[in-house]
């Protein structure tokens, strides 16, 4: 089976390089770099999430091959990979075994916070620090700013702009996956349930909102167990 991950905002898919070998012998992690950061640094960012979703699709279908395949987004990427799986579905290609959706609520919940993604730098840069998103020494550097500040205003863009479209519920079982100390409600989690017409199973693991980098051996465990799930379903069909 093939994972593909996606980042979370200001990140890159390098996040994900040490999965490699804690999940091999369940499924091959191949992280999906977005436009505008790592490999993908000269590649303009994204002009709005339909944009994101066609581009991470097109990096998807490069690699469907037949071989069953889950996808896993944080956050950001959790948004990105709702709207690629509407995609899938609509163009009828190669469905996922297994969905992660970490970090994030259901697409239809509002956020509560007032955009930031057009604020000055210094206010800016508060605000990320005060999400605890990042240190404060990525911007007490400024060389480091340049790189990262780019990144983030269009990520942050992203997030604040986009628009729920209900599409319907999809086919495909899910799992949500998010910190206890996570800002999102139990109603914003549950709210999942009504986007899939097969099973959802919800699980809070220890940590805050970047919970899979705090209890990342934790993590690893349960996508294994999922996985292996998901491996034992599929051959049953095969």
């Amino acid at each position: 089976m093939k994972l593909f991950c996606l980042p979370f905002a200001g990140s890159s898919a390098v996040i994900y390089e040490k999965w490699k070998k804690r999940l091999a012998a369940h499924a091959a992690v191949i992280p999906l770099e977005l436009a505008g950061r790592g490999v993908r640094t000269n590649d303009p960012f994204y002009e709005g999430m339909a944009d994101a979703a066609k581009d991470v699709l097109e990096r998807l279908k490069a690699q469907m091959d037949g071989t069953p395949y889950g996808l896993f987004g944080h956050s950001m990427g959790g948004m990105i990979m709702y709207e690629v799986c509407h995609l899938i579905r609509e163009q009828g290609l190669q469905p996922p075994e297994a969905l992660f959706f970490s970090g994030r609520p259901a697409p239809e919940v509002l956020r509560k916070e007032a955009p930031i993604h057009e604020l000055p730098d210094d206010e800016f840069a508060q605000e990320i620090l005060d999400m605890g998103a990042t240190s404060a020494e990525l911007f007490a550097h400024k060389q480091l700013m340049d790189i990262f500040m780019p990144i983030l205003r269009a990520d942050f863009r992203l997030v604040e702009t986009y628009v729920y479209e209900d599409r319907g519920p999809l086919p495909w079982p899910l799992t949500i996956v998010a910190g206890v100390d996570e800002k999102w409600t139990e109603a914003d989690l549950e709210a999942w349930t009504r986007h899939t017409t097969a099973e959802c199973l919800i699980v809070r693991m220890e940590g805050g909102h970047f919970y899979l980098q705090e209890n990342a051996e934790l993590l690893m465990d349960f996508l294994q167990s999922r996985l292996t799930i998901s491996k034992s379903i599929e051959s049953l069909f095969a």
